[in-house]
């Protein structure tokens, strides 16, 4: 090859015909620039290197950096999300402890549950108004001791095998909240059970009490009833004693008031009162029958006391003034009669006696009674027949015919060496009344219940 041959062209794109070269001098040996480097751009065309092997290595950094970005996005998208679910499966984890620690709760409440229901279920033995609840609470009992026995629900902690996912703590927690609702029920239940099996019981004993009130009413009614008829059967008898004296006394009425001239229609009248006594006499009562005890001694009451008014309406017709005729109405009522008949006075001498009988009760805490006060001329007859003339002043003589003089009762102590006969004799006679001579012990007559108004 001749030396000044011109080499071959060199591999690549051929040569732009207005691109100029600078031959090497001859004889050197030609330097093959970079065509990175220094490969130029023809004056006015614009255009870069025609192989474009300079942006390459951009396009590839772009591509790995955005490969990287994404990278990171997903990555934090799956990390936010990890941990979203990790707060939420630790917030069901909280709900089903919570869950199971109420269960426990009322575990442990059934304890002393079931000691008190037991406790009532003996106390009640045979003392409720229905049995049946009694039985109803053993069986709740048996429930809960079988599930005080149980055992909870076990929680795992947050990222073990039992509680990866939502559907394992959604599945623990059903679980745990039906174990809950169980212990809360049977608890319930079994306080219900008591106090219903308590409120038979006390159902059961208000019966009884009233049962017992009711029979203790009855009791105190009959009590009642038999003192009532005792008290009835008491009245009956005095009332009936008064009566007989009466019927008795009036029949001397009716005799000395003809002989005295009385009209014939007031005698009539006590005739007829008279009769009707007779009649309440003789007439009968039911002896346990207290409507009937009373009833008889209501009628020989009424019958007594007509007979009393009408004889002194006869007794009024023949009144002069004289002894054992005064006239009633000028006269002071000074209490009533053992016999059942008022007891009159001269209204001086029982104002006397009223001052005496205060002054009597104050030292001995009881009335100064009078028996007899006023004796009218009848009544007179009466006692000299029944006493005779060694005890008794013949008619229009004795100073209760003039209203000056009682007679007290024996047995409210008004006898010889007794207080109250002591005292009356000693105090009397500051107001006006005397015990006699006579009837003094030794006087002749001794007389220890009769006194006299002097004045």
């Amino acid at each position: 090859m001749p030396l000044n041959a011109e080499p071959p062209a060199p591999a690549g794109p051929p040569h732009d015909p207005t691109t100029v070269a600078s031959d090497p001098p001859q004889g050197t040996t030609a330097e093959v620039p970079d065509q990175a480097q220094h490969q130029r751009t023809t004056p006015g065309t614009g255009r870069g290197p025609a192989d474009g092997g300079s942006m390459r290595p951009l396009v590839v950094f772009l591509i790995a950096a955005a490969v990287a970005l994404v990278g990171s996005i997903v990555f934090a998208f799956v990390h936010v999300g990890n941990e979203r679910e990790q707060a939420q499966l630790a917030d069901a984890r909280a709900d089903v402890v919570q869950a199971v620690d109420e269960g426990r709760t009322a575990q442990e409440g059934l304890a002393q549950q079931i000691a008190t229901a037991e406790k009532v279920l003996k106390a009640s033995d045979g003392k409720v108004v229905d049995a049946a609840v009694r039985d109803d609470l053993v069986g709740h009992i048996a429930a809960a001791k079988e599930l005080g026995a149980m055992r909870p629900p076990a929680v795992p902690e947050p990222g073990t095998a039992a509680l990866d996912t939502t559907e394992d703590v959604d599945a623990l927690e059903a679980e745990a909240t039906e174990w809950a609702i169980t212990m809360r029920t049977t608890a319930t239940t079994l306080v219900a059970a008591t106090e219903d099996v308590q409120a038979s019981n006390r159902q059961w004993q208000q019966d009884r009490k009233d049962a017992q009130a009711k029979a203790t009413a009855a009791a105190e009614r009959e009590k009642k009833a038999a003192a009532q008829l005792k008290t009835a059967k008491t009245t009956l008898t005095s009332v009936t004693a008064q009566l007989k004296i009466s019927v008795r006394d009036s029949e001397y009425t009716l005799t000395w008031s003809a002989e005295a001239g009385a009209p014939a229609d007031v005698r009539k009248a006590l005739m007829t009162h008279r009769a009707e006594g007779k009649a309440a006499l003789a007439a009968g009562a039911k002896p346990n029958n207290l409507r009937s005890v009373r009833a008889l001694g209501e009628r020989r009451e009424a019958a007594r006391v007509a007979i009393e008014a009408a004889a002194w309406d006869v007794r009024a017709t023949v009144a002069d003034g004289s002894n054992g005729r005064l006239e009633v109405d000028e006269l002071c009522k000074v209490g009533i009669g053992p016999e059942g008949q008022d007891q009159y006075l001269r209204c001086d001498a029982a104002e006397a006696w009223k001052t005496l009988g205060a002054r009597f009760k104050a030292e001995f805490g009881k009335p100064l009674r009078v028996e007899y006060g006023y004796r009218p001329y009848d009544w007179q007859l009466q006692a000299l027949d029944e006493f005779g003339s060694g005890q008794v002043a013949a008619p229009g003589t004795s100073n209760h015919g003039l209203a000056l003089a009682v007679d007290v009762p024996v047995d409210d102590g008004f006898r010889f060496g007794r207080p109250e006969y002591a005292w009356l004799a000693a105090n009397g006679p500051e107001v006006g009344w005397h015990h006699p001579e006579w009837a003094r012990a030794g006087g002749g007559r001794e007389e220890p219940w009769h006194f006299e108004y002097a004045g």
